[in-house]
């Protein structure tokens, strides 16, 4: 506690297992490093000081403790593929590491954003396993339930999130409609979120209506008339929450411009040409004010 900075402290901690490998305040001394290191900004130190704790605490709860942070390093240096093979490497002995499996499914899905699709397959892997350890009750055992609640709360809209976006990428887009329409359920108000499943949602509309032009008149061309309609219903109502909660939002600005032209064309389409009750669709979905 005494050294001046990470470096020494982690020396000084290694020198001390090594004389009282037994001691009883050994997890105290390794989870004091653990913050330690945590806490370093530069990525590349934090990653030679995560490495050289990986070597020398070896206990099973203390390379547990160490991984996120090293990942965390990894990350912020731009290494990925690093991330990936530690990350997996890891998980090999470990295949139910939530925290880990959350970590390189949001690494992945950040990776994709930025035109990198190397990770896409790996990613959507993990975030599988994710959503079942989640669904089976499996939290982490050193998070309390009420602390658990909090970070289901907080962390599961981005987990679907994130899926939805590799789903995209991957070319699945049924699924990715299925996912960020949870994300959407999740957290109402997260405008990327219910923009994207407007987007995806009018896809295939715009699919969907071709279709049905290219079909000879008849009773199959009437039923799928009413398919056409029931999926544009749903983008009508995708792209008024849409427009309800990117309002004052200057980043969407201009998207919502342009989301809220086709909703007035789309909703007046199906209202024999009245945009009545469209703004009290809109309404509808605004946040409530915060108190």
């Amino acid at each position: 506690m005494a050294a001046p900075d990470p470096a020494k402290k982690l020396k000084a901690g290694e020198d001390f297992i090594k004389k009282f490998p037994k001691s009883t305040i050994r997890p105290r001394v390794a989870r004091g490093l653990v913050q330690q290191i945590s806490a370093v900004t530069d990525a590349g130190q934090k990653v030679t000081l995560a490495q050289e704790f990986q070597q020398a605490f070896d206990e099973p709860s203390e390379q547990d403790a160490i991984v996120s942070v090293l990942l965390d390093g990894l990350l912020q240096a731009k290494r990925s593929d690093e991330a990936f093979t530690t990350g997996a490497a890891y998980l090999g002995k470990n295949p139910d590491a939530l925290m880990v499996l959350i970590q390189l499914l949001a690494t992945g899905a950040e990776e994709a954003k930025n035109k990198n699709t190397k990770f896409v397959t790996q990613s959507l892997q993990y975030g599988k396993h994710v959503i079942e350890l989640i669904d089976a009750g499996k939290k982490p055992a050193d998070i309390d339930d009420a602390a658990w609640t909090k970070y289901k709360a907080d962390t599961m809209p981005s987990i679907y999130q994130s899926l939805g976006l590799l789903n995209l990428v991957s070319g699945d887009r049924a699924q990715a409609v299925a996912n960020y329409s949870k994300a959407s359920e999740l957290a109402p108000n997260d405008v990327f979120n219910v923009l994207m499943l407007g987007q995806m949602l009018n896809g295939d509309y715009q699919d969907q209506a071709k279709r049905y032009q290219g079909m000879p008149s008849g009773a199959a061309k009437d039923e799928e008339l009413k398919k056409t309609r029931a999926l544009l219903d749903k983008v009508i109502d995708a792209y008024a929450r849409a427009v309800a909660v990117s309002e004052g939002d200057t980043r969407y600005s201009q998207v919502r411009t342009q989301f809220l032209q086709d909703l007035e064309s789309y909703y007046k389409y199906r209202h024999n040409g009245s945009n009545a009750g469209m703004q009290e669709l809109i309404n509808k979905y605004k946040p409530a004010p915060k108190p």
